[in-house]
């Protein structure tokens, strides 16, 4: 009876964890049909059952052996469809699209059916128990393991690195464990605790994208105006998320604070966590000592300081921070807050001139170098998904470069996907407020270059879907600008309807107040079926050929809608 009692009192402390884990995943509107934070949902869900399941049997109820023993095998599929997914397919977004790229993939069908057989052959044949377990703990040590530490290898950011190795060290200690305890003849083992909560990390992109870079410094202008507020917000909100400390210097605590407070609902939340403080230093020297939290993230870890300047800090060259950079600590960023009318233009350019590391972004006034070609202001081109139509020989990359530079100085996230070969890219490289996302045939898996340029593969659909979704949902209060050059190459076809069917479906994802897209066309290139197709997708169309730049569909009300 005391045995009893005692494995009663151990199972039900062993949910505490994973109500934990699972709470903090469906708060955060995890689906269970998705392959992220899905994958965790349903690993804590079944271990979950198991542990319940373990509780009913402890006090007598023998049917629920067979229960236990079900989720159990539920545990060990799910690991094994997540070490698939990590290495195989690490773009897909749903539980369907992963399933519809690894059913393919005979050693992971090869571990499922060891992982089924093992439930069938314990509920049919219960005396083989010892021996079938066994064989499903060596599979399960092998190849989830496996291929863990493969996706860490191909993996080059050292966080991801890091991720990968404790995945793989974690589930090879728990199933080690479960196997000695099986060799002395226990019960059944369900996994203790639930893997760690960094699955996210284990995606490059799935990480949380901002402008915003570690060891790079940046002076914002603004007029304190709502577009710098929520531009900031959204800003520093990515930046906690993935892993940054903010440090606030107390001579800007007033209105950056201050409107912080009232317009970013974590803000009492960063405070209290750490993750956001208001130091009366320009040093380190009051700042609180790093929490175990810390000390144990996957991810990197970085400072970013914000200070509000003034005019006669534009004299002379600004003396960096110096701090050493790890792997694991990164260079702090330093963001400069300027009044604009604290910054005569004279003054400014010397500046910028004299501290050439220093990017400008400049929050204080909305230009509108691309919409007014069209007749059109910001806002009511905000929001559109636009066709632009050109030749070879037009002068398209100056218009593109305006609607980029008309998405950076309204404080939007702007980002350009296009290959290596083309005009724009070259035109485009070194813009550091611009994210460029360039395809490549020679690549297998996402990666991303020290200056923050992404690559991919090509024609891969699902990726770039997955990476603008990610950049919406970084930029729900600021917005973002798309731009999609070399489309052929983003979108895996053979014949033009597949790849007007890839479009469609982007049109459909970027059909949202906050993002303003244009997608290129190629009349030289491209069949006239094509670009004909094309245009019944877009209510919003431009052209530029030998007569300029002209709105061909572009009226205030579709616009608006």
């Amino acid at each position: 009876m005391y045995a009893t009692y005692a494995e009663v009192f151990l199972d039900v402390a062993a949910l505490v964890l994973p109500a934990i884990a699972l709470r903090r995943l469906l708060l955060q509107k995890a689906s269970f049909w998705g392959v992220r934070a899905g994958n965790l949902a349903r690993l804590n869900l079944y271990f979950l059952s198991a542990v319940l399941f373990d509780i009913l049997r402890s006090i007598g109820f023998e049917w629920a052996a067979y229960g236990l023993q079900a989720s159990v095998a539920l545990v060990f599929a799910v690991v094994g469809l997540m070490a698939g997914n990590l290495y195989f397919c690490p773009e897909c977004n749903t539980l369907r699209e992963a399933w519809s790229r690894l059913k393919s993939r005979t050693s992971l069908l090869l571990y499922e059916i060891i992982v089924f057989a093992w439930l069938g052959l314990n509920i049919f044949l219960p005396a083989w128990y010892l021996p079938y377990t066994i064989a499903l703990l060596s599979a399960g040590a092998i190849y989830p393991t496996t291929l863990f530490l493969a996706a860490g290898k191909r993996a080059k950011p050292p966080h991801v690195k890091r991720a990968m190795a404790t995945l793989s060290i974690t589930w090879l200690f728990f199933v080690t464990l479960g196997t000695f305890l099986f060799a002395l003849g226990a019960q059944p083992p369900v996994l203790p605790v639930s893997l760690p909560a960094a699955w996210e990390l284990a995606f490059l992109v799935g990480s949380v994208l901002t402008i915003i870079k570690p060891g790079h410094r940046y002076l914002i202008l603004h007029d304190s105006g709502r577009r710098a507020i929520a531009f900031l917000a959204s800003t520093l909100k990515g930046l906690i998320d993935s892993g940054s400390k903010i440090i606030v210097s107390a001579s800007s605590s007033g209105w950056l604070v201050g409107n912080l407070s009232q317009n970013e609902p974590r803000f009492e939340e960063w405070k209290k966590s750490g993750r956001l403080i208001v130091s009366q230093s320009e040093q380190d020297q009051d700042l609180p000592r790093e929490g175990l939290s810390e000390r144990l993230s996957f991810g990197p870890i970085s400072k970013v300081y914000l200070k509000e300047i003034g005019q006669e800090n534009l004299q002379g060259q600004i003396a960096p921070i110096d701090k050493e950079t790890t792997d694991k600590y990164q260079g702090p960023a330093e963001l400069f807050l300027l009044e604009s009318s604290k910054a005569p233009r004279p003054q400014l350019t010397e500046f910028l001139r004299q501290n050439t590391g220093v990017e400008l972004l400049n929050l204080s006034e909305s230009t509108e170098p691309f919409s007014s070609l069209v007749n059109l202001d910001h806002q009511q081109i905000r929001g559109s998904v636009i066709l632009f139509e050109y030749d070879s020989n037009s002068d398209y990359e100056s218009a593109v470069d305006k609607f980029l530079a008309e998405g950076t100085s309204n404080a939007e996230l702007c980002v350009l996907f296009t290959v290596k070969s083309s005009k724009l890219y070259r035109a485009i490289k070194g813009r550091r407020m611009i994210k460029i996302i360039a395809a490549s045939s020679l690549l297998s898996a996402p990666d991303e270059l020290p200056d923050g340029e992404m690559q991919i593969p090509d024609k891969e659909l699902g990726l770039v879907a997955r990476i603008v979704s990610d950049f919406l949902d970084n930029s729900k209060n600021s917005g973002a600008s798309f731009v999609f050059d070399s489309i052929t190459d983003l979108i895996r076809g053979e014949r033009w309807e597949q790849v007007y069917e890839g479009i469609r479906q982007l049109i459909d994802l970027l059909t949202v107040p906050n993002a303003t897209a244009l997608f290129l066309a190629n009349t030289n290139t491209m069949e006239p079926r094509f670009v004909g197709a094309l245009r019944g997708l877009f209510a919003v169309q431009i052209r530029i050929d030998n007569y300029g730049l002209r709105a061909i569909k572009a009226s205030t009300h579709q616009v608006a809608q």
